[in-house]
């Protein structure tokens, strides 16, 4: 019996921004519109060459804030405008509400006893003002099904889009349907990716979600 050969309908390189300015080391930001490192921005001008001699996308997504603007219109520039650079705040990093600005430290003892639920009550659980993580979760599903329509048909072929670790970790434990608690294995460092891919094998469709390593090769 013949196996059928797999082949790729569509697909989307989410990848996160690179890395912020030291000053916020140990600050939860979340939102907050944060500016690169020196060495942020001279890593994602690299990151974005290597991603243009390897992907030839249809379209580029960013988040609105500038660590994911910059990069993204890195790669827009290596193909000379040809494609479109598009903001989408469905993208954005998580919102801390009140803590964000705050330390890390100093957001978990604003609710010591509670402060777990981020994982563990992904649907209540929030920071005052801030979303839960079923929400984050939500809108970052909701841009990816507009976007990648699940039947392959009359849709783009390759996406890149530069997020944030939250939402990429998301869309990852969406994608393959399991709780916060198991989403480490998607959350990525600075520069790093998640590809998602819709592989055909016959008459049959599937997601599949590979980890990329830093430098995307």
């Amino acid at each position: 019996m013949t196996v059928p050969q797999e082949t790729i309908v569509q697909e989307v390189i989410m990848v996160r921004h690179g890395a912020v300015d030291p000053q916020w080391k140990g600050i939860c930001y979340g939102a907050m519109d944060v500016s690169l490192s020196e060495q942020g921005y001279s890593d994602s001008r690299q990151v974005a060459r290597q991603l243009s001699e390897r992907f030839q996308p249809s379209a580029i997504f960013h988040s609105g804030l500038s660590r994911t603007r910059f990069l993204a219109e890195e790669i827009a520039q290596a193909y000379s405008g040809a494609v479109p650079c598009i903001e989408d705040h469905h993208l954005r990093e998580r919102d801390y509400g009140d803590w964000q600005g705050q330390t890390w430290d100093a957001a978990y003892a604003s609710d010591p006893d509670n402060f777990d639920g981020l994982i563990e009550d992904p649907d209540h659980y929030r920071p005052p003002g801030g979303e839960t993580t079923s929400q984050m979760q939500a809108r970052v599903a909701q841009w990816f099904n507009e976007q990648l329509n699940p039947s392959g048909h009359d849709r783009p072929k390759t996406l890149i889009a530069v997020s944030h670790s939250g939402p990429i970790a998301a869309l990852a434990g969406h994608l393959h349907e399991t709780p916060p608690t198991q989403w480490q294995p998607y959350t990525i460092g600075t520069l790093e990716s998640i590809r998602v891919r819709q592989v055909a094998s016959g008459e049959q469709t599937r997601w599949q979600v590979d980890r990329q390593t830093a430098g995307l090769r």
